[in-house]
């Protein structure tokens, strides 16, 4: 049978894949490697597959472990024979500055090319690994000495110098993480809907640079501002020379006074006259990215993180605390290795040059300053500024809330509240669905026309639920919080009351309630006991009465009532499409019944029992259902044996998402293999206005079927995407 792929290659030397055309073993596992290679090579891939098999590991078992897999077998006498000829050579040619203009000779190692993921440089893996650090794709562990881990001593907390080799830090591959990767999009129009399109810039900044600072995300959008701003001016400039036609047509004719407020009111006019003003538009829309900024901190879309802290960073704090600094929770630290993969200290800790305690001080205020300024010297992995201080009037945009966004601090996406907000869009949409104005049109119950805007009201009050859990004031401010009220605060997780949820509630049906009698709050409780008396499925539940209640009562969302009842419509609809109608309606009858024999199914079912045995045993074998066996005798005989189909929830939605897992991985392998055989076309189409090659009517229909093709590719990959996001991280 003939490979459909080619050539193609989509997997690494440390892939748990036996061939490029394999089924995995690991369809989720299978899915994240493939996605870290799209997103980011075939290097990050390989250190990510071998984080994948081998569990947690430290960096020297990575080099260790990668080298073994990829180094080919090479003559030693080779290699003895190249570091002579560099020894010799260099020698000789020294005096003359010719040193193999410049390069040592290397001989190559690796059993491939890096493009196919063989990598065996050691400083190749940690850039790899800091990538995924940098990105949040990997859990750091650990921080205490080899030596200390098995001694009797392990319970007392040892404190582990980061610039010490002794140290050893364990890194974690986070696959469920790096399935988010092809979401992405979805998280910036997100950001886009409840904020503004600064905050969609500024998530999909923080989305492709993994973690930043807070004022290299400002100064980067408001790069991206300004150039458009510039690019605007420009085009205006050159339709501006028509002005002075228009001015020509004048001496001929009279004009009206009509004809010239219109002609001084254009856009020609405008931007002839806007080169005062073009630095004022740069300023507002400096204002305007904060207020972004400060609305998605405060709602709780991006969270601050501890920095990735350099070697020289941490000595710093050891000389500012006086303490050894734990690398996990100051952050963790920038690691250097050698050619073997032993990890070095980059830094040593020295005695300060002054001998007085006055230059001591003085000295760390200068190191201090240098770090908040921004200077020459300061360390910044986070922005690519280490050269340039901060740009002085973000800081001076950024110094009313250095409450909120305090100097130098590290922010990046909260997917968990990425994924909240579009639990409450989906959930709601699904609660109009049952109870909006299309379901009431075929219902004459007067009582029902308290329900047109349940879906807003279902969507306000999970929102209010995931601005508690994912932005509460006191984390975003970074104050002190007792455990009695952190236990207490998420105790009250989901709880609300009317008033809580009206700043949410969407413009139409505040409006609609506000017209009412009695006002918001009275009909928005209204509506909520009306909601809550709801059985099928349960909407709203009443936490306190609402009868003399103050605040009108206290209700809260069946969430997992209302996530189930929508997981159960999309399993039934994929049992449906794989296994057709009557496969579907055994898996209802069996989770509804529970144990049934064959024969009892089929009665049920409404179908011949032939047919019945034959689509169970599709089942089974999809692992959809299961079979019990009861044996009636210690012999075991099958003829007197009781055979009982039944349905276990947790496998049933294992095996679905195993197979939405296979085919997103399916549907994305072909895609990149459709890319890689269609690059000529897209290299071609980019230089559509520099040459003639696409003028035939031929390429262009082809070249159109091609782009179609891979749109087509897009919607599949991004609705798998969304059914994934409901049946496994909602």
């Amino acid at each position: 049978m003939p490979n459909a792929f080619g050539g193609f290659l989509h997997i690494s030397p440390l892939s748990n894949l036996s061939s490029s055309t394999s089924l995995p073993p690991s369809p989720s596992s299978a899915l994240a490697s493939n996605c870290i290679r799209d997103y980011f090579g075939p290097m990050v891939q390989t250190v990510a597959d071998c984080l994948v098999s081998r569990g947690s590991s430290t960096l020297s078992e990575l080099v260790a472990y990668i080298k073994a897999a990829c180094v080919r077998d090479w003559n030693q006498e080779r290699g003895r024979l190249v570091d002579a000829l560099n020894s010799k050579m260099g020698n000789a040619h020294e005096e003359r500055g010719m040193y193999y203009n410049g390069k040592k000779v290397h001989m190559n190692k690796a059993r491939g090319s890096e493009m196919a993921g063989f990598i065996t440089d050691p400083t190749h893996i940690r850039a790899a690994l800091l990538v995924l650090l940098q990105h949040s794709l990997i859990a750091v562990s650990g921080g205490k000495p080899k030596d200390s881990a098995g001694s009797h001593e392990a319970a007392v907390e040892v404190k582990a110098d980061p610039t010490s080799s002794h140290t050893h830090y364990t890194y974690t591959f986070l696959a469920d993480r790096a399935r988010l990767l092809p979401r992405y999009p979805r998280y910036v129009e997100r950001a886009r809907q409840t904020v503004d399109e600064n905050g969609a810039m500024i998530v999909e900044t923080l989305l492709i640079h993994g973690r930043m600072r807070a004022e290299d995300v400002l100064a980067c959008v408001w790069d991206v501002i300004k150039r458009g701003m510039d690019a605007e001016g420009e085009d205006a400039a050159s339709n501006s020379g028509n002005t002075d036609d228009a001015a020509k047509d004048w001496d001929e004719d009279e004009p009206s006074m009509e004809e010239i407020e219109a002609f001084f009111s254009s856009d020609k006019v405008t931007s002839s006259n806007s080169g005062g003003e073009k630095a004022s538009r740069k300023q507002q829309a400096l204002r305007d990215i904060v207020a972004s900024f400060k609305k998605l901190t405060e709602a709780g879309y991006i969270e601050g993180v501890k920095p990735i802290i350099t070697a020289q960073e941490m000595i710093h704090l050891q000389d500012k605390e006086k303490e050894a600094a734990d690398g996990i929770r100051g952050g963790e630290f920038e690691f250097n290795v050698d050619a073997d993969g032993t990890i070095v200290a980059s830094d040593k800790k020295k005695r300060p040059r002054s001998a007085s305690v006055e230059d001591s001080k003085t000295s760390k205020k200068m190191k201090q300053s240098s770090q908040l300024t921004g200077d020459e010297n300061d360390v910044n992995d986070y922005g690519g500024t280490q050269s340039q201080p901060d740009n002085p009037e973000i800081v001076a945009h950024l110094e009313p809330l250095r409450k909120l966004i305090p100097p130098g601090s590290v922010y990046r996406v909260n997917t968990g509240m990425c994924h909240a907000s579009l639990r409450a869009m989906i959930i709601g949409r699904m609660v109009q669905e049952f109870y909006g104005p299309q379901a009431n049109m075929k219902s004459n119950a007067k009582d029902d026309n308290n329900l047109l805007h349940a879906g807003g009201i279902v969507t306000a009050a999970l929102t209010f639920g995931a601005r508690q859990e994912h932005a509460p004031i006191e984390q975003i401010l970074g104050l002190e919080e007792s455990e009695e009220d952190k236990h207490r605060r998420m105790a009250e997780w989901g709880a609300f009351t009317p008033s809580d949820i009206v700043p949410y509630l969407p413009a139409d049906a505040l409006k609609a309630m506000q017209s009412l009698v009695g006002g918001t709050l009275q009909n928005l409780s209204a509506t909520l006991i009306r909601m809550s008396q709801l059985k099928y499925p349960p909407i709203v539940v009443q936490v306190e009465d609402a009868s003399g209640h103050p605040s009108g009562g206290k209700f809260e969302i069946c969430t997992r009532q209302l996530l189930q009842r929508l997981r159960d419509r999309i399993l039934h609809r994929i049992i449906t499409q794989r296994h057709g109608l009557v496969a579907a309606r055994i898996v209802s009858l069996l989770h509804v019944k529970g144990h049934m024999e064959s024969d009892a199914i089929a009665e049920d079912a409404m179908v011949p029992a032939k047919e019945a045995r034959e689509i169970l045993h599709r089942l089974h074998r999809d692992k959809y259902v299961n079979l019990f066996d009861m044996h009636m005798t210690k012999t075991h005989n099958s003829a007197t044996a009781i055979y009982l189909w039944h349905v276990i929830q947790d496998r049933l939605l294992e095996a679905v998402l195993n197979d939405v897992y296979l085919a997103i991985f399916h549907l994305r392998l072909r895609r990149q293999h459709e890319v890689e055989v269609g690059k000529d076309w897209m290299d071609r189409a980019k230089e559509a206005g520099a040459t003639e090659e696409n003028a035939h009517e031929e390429d262009k229909r082809r070249y159109h079927k091609f782009c179609k093709g891979l749109e087509r590719l897009d919607c599949a990959c991004l609705q798998l995407d969304e059914t994934l996001m409901v049946l496994k991280d909602l």
